[in-house]
Parts: structure tokens; sequence; C-alpha cells
């Protein structure tokens, strides 16, 4: 009988411990992300168990939280942040999950409504069974069903080609993090004014759903018979209208959005259907593939052992030329710096945009990383 009673205790104490692991995901790194020499947000990710594996957390069943809190004083645009991830995701996984996950990407990304300004929190929850929640300031935003999207996320911070190594470093920390950064992270926080303009973006339309939309009206429109051409210039003239005053309406939404951030055109930000963003897939890829094969490792940092990461932002025009190049984050050794420019300049031109793609101008990061072979 006493057996029993422990055999009993152990296997509740068991149960009970492994709750308290799945309810409450630990701080497991946290890192801050820089473009262009500038702060951007500190990241921080939340799982149980702790782990310096980036395969483990990626494959991990339990609950995970990523948070990252917004830095810089002039804010992020619309289109930077979506970059940030939806480029991170493309390079970071298979074409078949890309696919797969194709129509979450796409509402993931229409969640974004606004201009990020300093102090924004935002939060991703992944709950098994469940999907990832999305919220900004605490206020709820949507969720992304299943439970594939959430690695998705996770692969652009600790994946084989994050946004920086150093900033994955930071992550894979396993609880060992900085009390200084920890201290920091902690006392950012947003207004309750702000907290309410970012409620204001469940009734802003994104670019995503005006396109779709307007897809459905053209279909309409086709399909539709009408009986006089009278009719037809009065339905023109009433939709003209109804456009008029829903653009005005949507310009008075985001321009409350943002007044606490400077006008920029990266706060416009393309629409983004299934088929743009498979398209931009695969010609990200056929981009860098180019470019890697025109890096070549620096005999002078050969014969010095010297290795590191480079992140370059590249602007090509619709014919495929270099319009622009920045370094987003260099290497200690100018050497690496130069060979991943000159890889970049000896790939151009690069194939045309596609047409499915959108803009006078297309813009991606080309990450280069150089390992001494061992």
């Amino acid at each position: 009988m006493r057996l029993t009673c422990k055999i009993f205790l152990s296997f509740l104490l068991a149960s009970c411990c492994s709750l308290a692991l799945a309810a409450d995901p630990m701080l497991n790194g946290i890192a801050v992300h820089t473009d262009l020499g500038k702060e951007q947000f500190i990241g921080a990710l939340y799982s149980n168990p702790l782990s310096d594996n980036p395969d483990t957390l990626i494959a991990s069943t339990q609950p995970m939280k990523m948070e990252l809190k917004i830095v810089a004083p002039e804010g992020v645009p619309t289109r930077r942040f979506s970059r940030w991830w939806i480029e991170g995701m493309v390079i970071n996984n298979s074409p078949t999950l890309l696919t797969d996950q194709a129509d979450n990407m796409v509402k993931f990304d229409g969640l974004f409504k606004g201009r990020f300004v300093q102090n924004d929190d935002i939060v991703f929850i992944y709950e098994p069974g469940k999907g990832v929640s999305v919220s900004v300031n605490d206020v709820m935003l949507g969720n992304i069903a299943g439970d594939k999207f959430f690695g998705m996320l996770l692969r652009t911070w600790v994946g084989k080609v994050p946004l920086s190594s150093d900033y994955k470093d930071g992550i894979l920390k396993a609880g060992n993090v900085s009390a200084d950064l920890k201290g920091r992270f902690e006392k950012i926080k947003p207004t309750k004014e702000r907290s309410t303009e970012v409620a204001s973006w469940s009734k802003i339309k994104s670019a995503t759903e005006l396109a779709a939309e307007k897809e459905k009206e053209a279909a309409a429109k086709s399909s539709a018979q009408t009986s006089s051409a009278d009719n037809n210039k009065q339905l023109a003239a009433q939709k003209a209208e109804a456009a008029k005053a829903e653009a005005a309406r949507i310009e008075a939404a985001k321009a409350a959005a943002a007044k606490a951030a400077p006008a920029s055109d990266e706060d416009e930000k393309p629409a983004l259907t299934a088929q743009t963003l498979l398209a931009r897939q695969f010609y990200v890829s056929d981009l860098l593939k180019k470019i890697f094969a025109n890096t070549h490792y620096p005999k002078r940092a050969l014969d010095r052992n010297q290795a590191g990461s480079v992140r370059i932002a590249v602007v090509i025009n619709r014919q495929g030329n270099i319009v622009s190049t920045s370094l987003l984050q260099g290497s200690e050794f100018d050497s690496l710096n130069d060979a991943a420019l000159e890889a970049i300049n000896k790939a151009a031109p690069f194939p045309a945009v596609p047409e499915s793609i959108v803009g006078s101008t297309f813009e991606f990061t080309a990450p280069l990383k150089f390992t001494l072979p061992k």
C-alpha cells in the first residue's frame, strides 16, 4: 500500500512538473537587432526547456513565445518590418513548407497595418494545437492556426541564415542572459495612447485585403450584365465616390497611427498574395544562388584565420541592374566585407523582376557567411 502511494505521488509530481513546464516558458535568450549600425529592436525568446540548440528549439512541441520591442527612435516602417519576416522565412524554410504555409504568411503580413514606433511591444505566442497568437501592445491582432508557423518564424532568428549571427548567439543562451540587457528590455513599455492607436488597426484594410476586394469587384463586373450605358456610368460614379471616401478614411486612420513617427515611403508596402509570395521566394532564391556562386574567400583572410558574417541590402531595378547596396551588418575584417560586395557586383546584372512582383525597384538582403574550412 505504501509503495502504491509512493508511485502515485511520484506520478502526480511528474504530471504537475510537466504542466508547469508547458505553462511557463522561461527566458531562453535576448538580443539586439541592428541595421546600418542602428539598433532596431530587442528580441527575446521564451521556451521550456531552455536550450542552446536551434534544432531542439525549432522542433519543440511545448508552448513558446517570441517578443520584440522597438527601440529605434524613428520607429520601424511597415515595409521594413514585413521584409524582415517574409525574407527570413523565405530563406530559412523549404519550398514545400513555404507553399503549404503561403496563405498563413499572407495572413500574418496583413495583421500589421501601421508603422511601428519606439517602445512598441510585439508578441507571438505559440500554443500546441492552437497556433500562434499575435499581439501588439497587448492588443490581440489575430491568430495563425496550425503547429508549423511558429517554427517558420523562429527560423528567421535561429535558422541557418538568421537576422545576424550575433543576434542568433544572443537568442541561444539557454537562460544565461545579460542582466543589463534583460533589465533594459523589461523597462520598455508602450503608452496607453499608443495601444489605443494600435487597436484602430482593426478598422484599416490592408493592401492585401484591398487587392482582394478589387479582384472580386473586377470578377463581378466582368460577369454582370448591365442594362444600359447610363447605368454603367452611374455605377462607376458611385464606386468612384465610395473608393474616394474609403481612401480618405484609410489615410486618416494611418495618419493617426503614425503621428509619432516621420513620414516615409517605406510605410507603404505592396499587396502580398500567395502567388506573389511564392514568386518572391523563387526569385530571391535565384538571386542568392547567383551571388553565392560568385563568392570567393579572400586568400588573405584564410591565411590569417579570419571568419565572419556579412549582410548587405541590395536594391535592383526591374531589369535586374543594381541601384544601390548598403552594408547592414559588417564583419570586423574589411577583406570579408569587400569580398561580399564584390560577389554582388560580379553577380549583376540579375534576372529581371517577375511581372507578378510589383514596384519599380526590388530590395532583398544578401547574407554571406565566411567559415574557415575544418
